[in-house]
């Protein structure tokens, strides 16, 4: 049995980007990260453009311009503004040659073609978007390992840029094992229970921008288990089984892995929940064996799963948000294992939620965090500043 910070590093340590990025559509790369640096192949703007609605002016005493044209966005003004002519412009319209300054309309009045306007002076560039102001054409615009979103592919957008180069995110599967289980929406017989972890497992899976690609359900029989996992072991990057990974009867999780040549890295954590778990190495397949209560899956997925996806597909931040701060109320335990109690934060404090056993997955629709008390630690005083793990 290992700690969690050995556990993090031999993870970390077994993880790598995956090679051969892909080319995805701008408006399909939203959750990707950059594989390259990206170059803006325009200047923006293009052109020198009006930031209001109003007038591009010639340099002049102030005084009386004439009118001569409107220039609307999408326009391409193609003379030169003359001493003493004016244009009327709008917002994000090209300005002509020879523009001094741009003069909002709330400042100025006009009768018939004259312009006249209110201000003391004219000021030089006022209201202008210079050419090239936001980004010059060649320099680089988007950095390799720049996570996309929203913003970015506006900006990509913005620059005509249709493909984007991004690395590739893992081939995720699952297995869920056990006889007990049974679909949401099947008459729950005796013995039985609802399975809860696929859809556990999956939603944490998308929140976060991945996606289990397989979905298996293995019975409790070695047979079916050992042929799923050879099945799926050869499709994906992380394959995830959840349950019996214990030390039960019937959780072949081990033996089978072990007859398939997958490399055990390590198997059981120092921690609650979640101390069964298993991680291992076949190729470049990774491997997580979870244990089958819902928090205690939740848990290892967030702490050690999550990170591997994120780092496999070139995030520069993969690890867990951490925070100090004070507990709302006295924390004990009489076990000699790391805890991860969940929890509620706010700006001042973190509140541990009652209902901590590994099955209970009720504290989880409430919790944002978890709250870390080491193995060696039996108690957090009320004000106490603790380790809290934001979700």
């Amino acid at each position: 049995m290992i700690s969690y910070k050995a556990a993090v590093k031999i993870i970390s340590e077994n993880t790598f980007i995956l090679k051969n990025p892909e080319l995805k559509k701008v408006t399909d790369s939203l959750g990707y990260v950059t594989s390259e640096d990206i170059k803006s192949g325009t200047d923006l703007p293009p052109f020198d453009q009006s930031n209001v609605d109003g007038y591009a002016v010639t340099n002049s005493v102030i005084g009386q311009w004439r009118i001569i044209r409107e220039i609307r966005a999408g326009d391409h003004p193609d003379f030169r503004l003359k001493k003493g002519e004016a244009v009327r412009v709008f917002t994000g319209a090209e300005l002509p040659a020879g523009t001094y300054s741009v003069l909002m309309q709330e400042n100025v009045s006009t009768e018939s073609d004259k312009l006249n306007c209110h201000a003391e002076k004219i000021v030089k560039g006022k209201f202008i978007r210079k050419k090239g102001i936001q980004i010059k054409k060649g320099t680089p615009a988007i950095r390799r390992g720049t996570l996309i979103n929203p913003a970015v592919i506006g900006f990509l957008f913005s620059m005509g840029i249709k493909f984007v180069k991004v690395y590739r995110k893992p081939v995720l599967s699952l297995i869920v094992t056990g006889d007990e289980l049974l679909e949401a929406g099947a008459e729950l017989k005796e013995g039985k229970v609802y399975e809860s972890n696929s859809g556990l497992l999956r939603g944490l899976a998308r929140y976060n921008g991945f996606e289990i690609r397989y979905t298996a359900a293995a019975r409790d029989r070695k047979s079916d288990l050992k042929s799923k996992v050879k099945t799926l072991l050869k499709k994906s990057d992380i394959l995830l089984i959840s349950g019996g990974v214990s030390v039960g009867k019937y959780d072949y999780v081990n033996e089978v892995l072990n007859e398939l040549n997958v490399s055990k890295l390590f198997y059981k954590v120092s921690q609650k929940p979640g101390k069964p778990l298993y991680f291992g190495k076949k190729s470049n397949t990774s491997v997580f064996g979870l244990p089958g209560n819902p928090a205690s899956a939740f848990t290892c997925f967030y702490l050690y799963v999550l990170p591997v996806l994120k780092k496999m597909s070139g995030h520069k931040k993969f690890l867990p948000v951490w925070k100090k701060l004070p507990v709302a109320k006295e924390i004990r335990k009489d076990f000699n294992l790391s805890w991860f109690l969940r929890a509620k934060y706010s700006d001042n404090n973190v509140m541990p939620l009652d209902a901590q056993a590994s099955f209970m997955l009720r504290t989880l629709t409430e919790a944002n965090c978890f709250i870390h008390m080491p193995l060696n630690k039996n108690k957090i005083s009320k004000g106490e500043f603790a380790d809290v793990c934001i979700f």
